[in-house]
């Protein structure tokens, strides 16, 4: 198993360290470092998600990635074009690392280097400060809860921060009550090196608020990148994507736009997988079922749990919303579970506590009348994940009309904020460039006699991708 020959590796190695120079010396070494630059700090700094590019030769999966590569001019660039930490592999026989590298790539960055190998010893704590580390990665799997304390401490005594990294819901849990404040959770096994491509929709839910999340593996397009903002993540952390990059400037551009500046895509109203696998194959970032009965786009809790399972054996990472409308929490939570759903839209006159009351992430649909609903707005802006701002109507549901876009504007400039009402393919780039919203929810616009239509799905998410209101 990889870990298990890494990790022997590693001990191999440090133990001829640490015959070469005592712990004592090393120890005198890391005190007499300048302090280190803050990596907590750097990923909290604003709501944006944060990239940790990575300087990463080999993989023991994928064998030598970039031959070439040379690692202090590769994190220049990463720095120059908007990363806000480097990850520094020294790992030397598996990852083809060095200290060296880290030492010379801290010296000509200014952003918190950190230290990516297997420590589980305090000695490699030490010696990556005398390195140059800003901070060092803690992988959960290969310590106990002695260990990792014991570790947090040790970099905490020197001013530095830990990357945690998990794996599971227990791992999870145990960086938790170790009181880690970077989590990362790595969506690559690493005993298997498998893929887990939800995880992070998986664990994400069990960290408390005020730490920082890192995404980790994976992450390869925009469209990666758009996951991470559903999940509520402060950084992701890629290096292979940008390492065999023929165009490293052109590929952090194109993940930090994806995290930060892409608007979100859900169409809405599905009751077919061949849709739902249309609108995903077609760039959509989330899809809507309907279980509000008078609508004529209504599936049943069976018939949904059928079409989300048959849409994620093909796309794993498809994320489903559920919509209702003046329904009783356990219903919704019980569908939800049931069906499989990761997200919740209210569209009747749920109370901001009854938002509380519901298991999942709840997109609050509010109906804009006029500028005195933006009080309205903000009494559900801490009870709910995202708002939804819809047309007015005298009925639940899609009305196919659009309402007033400026009003629309001056909420998603206070708020991340839904778009919804009346949306097409016509005027789809117009209202994101007018409102600005966060995501925009569409379902009668792309439908022809009251059936989706795959024309229109991918007129629209193509004219929405290629309007951007931060260019």
């Amino acid at each position: 198993m990889f870990l298990q020959k890494i990790v022997a590796q590693t001990k191999i190695d440090l133990d001829e360290r640490k015959r070469e120079i005592p712990l004592e010396e090393v120890q005198r070494r890391a005190a007499a470092q300048p302090a280190p630059r803050d990596l907590y700090t750097a990923l909290r700094a604003d709501p944006a998600i944060k990239l940790i590019a990575e300087v990463k030769r080999a993989s023991p999966s994928k064998g030598l990635l970039a031959p070439h590569l040379d690692p202090v001019e590769t994190a220049r660039t990463y720095a120059s074009h908007g990363a806000a930490a480097i990850s520094v592999l020294t790992e030397p026989h598996f990852f083809l690392g060095s200290p060296d590298y880290l030492t010379a790539i801290k010296s000509t960055v200014r952003v918190p280097v950190l230290r990516k190998d297997f420590i589980f010893d305090e000695y490699q704590v030490y010696e990556a400060r005398v390195w140059g580390a800003d901070a060092v990665l803690l992988i959960c799997a290969i310590l106990d809860d002695r260990q990792l304390r014991h570790l947090l401490d040790i970099a905490r005594s020197l001013n530095m921060h830990c990357l945690v990294e998990v794996h599971s819901a227990q791992e999870a849990q145990r960086a938790v009550t170790a009181g880690a404040h970077i989590i990362g959770i790595n969506s690559r096994d690493l005993v298997t090196f498998n893929m887990n491509p939800n995880l992070i929709r998986e664990l994400r839910p069990l960290i408390p608020p005020d730490r920082v999340v890192v995404a980790e593996s994976g992450i390869h397009s925009a469209a990666d990148a758009r996951r991470l903002a559903r999940y509520d993540v402060q950084a992701m952390l890629v290096g292979e994507s940008l390492v065999v990059s023929p165009d490293i400037p052109a590929q952090i551009h194109s993940l930090l736009q994806g995290a930060n500046e892409s608007t979100q895509l859900k169409i809405c109203g599905l009751r077919s997988v061949e849709h739902s696998k249309f609108a995903i194959d077609a760039g959509a970032d989330m899809l809507g079922l309907i279980f509000y009965e008078p609508s004529h786009r209504y599936v049943s809790p069976r018939e949904a749990r059928d079409l989300v399972e048959a849409t994620q054996r093909e796309h794993a990472t498809a994320d489903f919303t559920g919509v209702f409308v003046n329904c009783e929490a356990d219903f919704i939570n019980d569908i939800a579970e049931q069906v499989g759903l990761q997200f919740i839209q209210l569209h009747g006159d749920e109370t901001p506590e009854f938002c509380h009351s519901i298991n999942h992430p709840v997109i609050k649909a509010i109906r804009l009348n006029g500028p005195d609903d933006s009080s309205r707005v903000k009494a559900y802006q801490q009870a709910s994940w995202h708002v939804l701002l819809d047309t007015p109507t005298e009925h639940w549901g899609g009305t196919g009309q659009t309402h007033d876009w400026a009003l629309a504007r001056s909420i998603a400039q206070q708020m991340p904020v839904l778009l919804a009402g009346g949306l097409t393919p016509d005027n789809v780039s117009e209202a994101i460039l007018q409102v600005h919203p966060w995501g925009v929810d569409v379902s009668s616009g792309v439908e022809t006699n009251r059936v989706k239509d795959k024309e229109k799905i991918r007129e629209l998410i193509q004219q929405a991708r290629n309007t951007s209101f931060f260019n």
